[in-house]
């Protein structure tokens, strides 16, 4: 698939109002402290005015309706800090997405994704310490014929393993949670795909991801999800 497409199927968007909104989560996933790229974005307002810069939040305001805050860019180099622009939602006719499809990849900076012999070894490290925790077998599945070799899809599948198996081992120092896992839990299938959720099916754990960052679970998200299925 076209990495524009891609993106523009991340977002999820049907109406100028969700775009906006779904622009802003990435903000909020940002301050949860997911690598996410901030959207710069140009709001075409229906005055005929252009606004750039990066959008920061949405907010409901009793007075006016809806706000969009921006984080403006200035040309103007003798202005040493940012600028905060404050717009009605209803005075923006359209916006411009800049830079699209990167924003389904991690921010720059982070460490490199890595290789799949990497990957495979860190895999079984860390099942074979998890079967050691809990003291019964447990079987890990990794459909490598389905997941890329590009370095998204194996941050993904890293990003995902190390948080579940953070989740798992901290499950397993406690007593309940020790026994429901030994009790519901043969096999760890990890998978990236079109969606992320956490089903149990009998005896085997499946957990997915996506490969874009904006379709993540948070740790603290895919803690309580695994809790429920157990």
């Amino acid at each position: 698939m076209d990495p524009l497409e891609k993106a523009l199927k991340s977002l999820e968007a049907r109406t100028l109002e969700e775009l906006l909104t779904r622009l802003a989560e990435i903000q909020a996933l940002r301050a949860k402290g997911e690598p996410v790229r901030l959207p710069q974005v140009t709001l075409h307002m229906r005055s005929g005015r252009e606004l750039q810069g990066f959008l920061l939040e949405q907010r409901d305001d009793h007075r006016s309706g809806k706000l969009v805050v921006l984080h403006a860019l200035s040309t103007d180099a003798r202005r040493t800090e940012p600028d905060a622009i404050f717009v009605r939602s209803e005075s923006i006719e359209s916006l411009t997405v800049h830079d699209l499809p990167s924003l389904a990849n991690p921010s720059r900076g982070g460490p490199p994704a890595p290789t799949r012999l990497e990957l495979k070894r860190k895999l079984a490290e860390r099942q074979a310490s998890l079967a050691s925790t809990l003291g019964t077998p447990l079987e890990l599945e990794v459909d490598w014929e389905r997941i890329s070799q590009e370095p998204e899809g194996l941050a993904a599948l890293e990003t995902l393993s190390t948080r579940a198996f953070s989740v798992l081992e901290a499950l397993a120092r406690d007593v309940m949670g020790l026994e429901a896992l030994r009790t519901n839990v043969r096999k760890l299938r990890l998978e990236v795909g079109s969606s992320a959720q956490v089903r149990r099916e009998e005896q085997t754990l499946v957990l997915a991801t996506t490969v874009s960052v904006m379709g993540w679970m948070s740790k603290e998200d895919l803690q309580t999800a695994i809790e429920k299925v157990l």
